[in-house]
């Protein structure tokens, strides 16, 4: 999988996961995956992982974005995960912004 998607190339020196306060809304955030690099301060990339048996939706999309604004990184790359696959619109949501959809199949 890392080597389909090209992570392997990612410049990562941190990769892990993170939860913390959104002083936007006034509560606590997880990401699933937050990866960053100590040499190239402009580039961060989030992730979401679900394991459910119905697909992703677009709303899941919308709040990684979202979350990932609580970050000052002026490039983002972002990767869901899913069990079953993507709603249509998640799908159309995730081709607009880039988003890398990735099934269990994938993996």
């Amino acid at each position: 999988m890392w080597e389909h998607y090209d992570i392997e190339k990612m410049p990562f020196t941190k990769l892990g996961n993170w939860w913390g306060p959104d002083s936007r809304t006034h509560r606590q955030v997880e990401l699933d995956i937050l990866g960053f690099s100590t040499e190239d301060s402009s580039f961060a990339v989030f992730g979401e992982c679900k394991w459910r048996n119905e697909k992703i939706s677009r709303q899941i999309l919308e709040k990684l974005i979202f979350n990932s604004a609580l970050f000052n990184y002026p490039k983002k790359e972002y990767y869901l995960f899913s069990k079953t696959g993507f709603t249509d619109e998640c799908q159309k949501l995730a081709k607009d912004v880039g988003c890398h959809l990735i099934v269990f199949e994938e993996m």
